[in-house]
């Protein structure tokens, strides 16, 4: 309870910079990015071990070119070696009754670096998911988001202005 309370805490400080940060003007040191889907994304029932990589098709902001619109959408790529923050946000539309949702942070390609999964509650509202961590990336490194759901058929991730589905990567100073 204590690491997950703590990964809510630094994820809500990355958020609250991020959002202050997205006003501010920009300067020459800045590493950052956020951007997200301006659709619900549809995600079939799927088999335990297998994940699906969102797509984020608008940039609220990107200072370095970490994303790219056209090509590689799902992916943040950095720029320069260093410690990042990195987090997403999804919603999950009204569930079924069963199974399990998933949410993880995957680093090129390959290795999970951040994971999050939830039994199915059988709730009548939404589901949200927050997932965030602080890794160090090499240069040419990316992170993409993937989803999990097994829930007996397909479900939406809601696009909901302002926070799903929503991902950035910040570079620490």
């Amino acid at each position: 309870m204590k690491k997950q309370m703590s990964a809510v805490l630094l994820l809500s400080s990355w958020i609250f910079v991020a959002v202050i940060h997205g006003a501010q003007p920009q300067t020459s040191g800045d590493v950052s990015a956020r951007v997200f889907n301006s659709a619900d994304i549809s995600v079939p029932q799927m088999r335990v071990g297998e994940w699906k990589t969102l797509t984020f098709d608008s940039e609220r902001w990107d200072t370095a070119n970490l994303h790219d619109i056209a090509a590689n959408t799902g992916r943040m790529k950095a720029p320069v070696a260093g410690k990042y923050a990195i987090f997403a946000n999804i919603t999950w539309e009204t569930p079924l009754g069963s199974g399990f949702w998933g949410l993880r942070l995957l680093l090129n390609g390959k290795t999970p670096i951040a994971e999050q999964t939830l039994p199915n509650n059988g709730s009548s509202f939404r589901t949200s998911m927050s997932l965030g961590t602080v890794y160090t990336l090499n240069a040419g490194d990316y992170v993409e988001v993937q989803v999990f759901q097994n829930s007996g058929g397909a479900l939406t991730v809601k696009r909901i202005n302002a926070t799903s589905p929503e991902f950035a990567v910040i570079k620490a100073p």
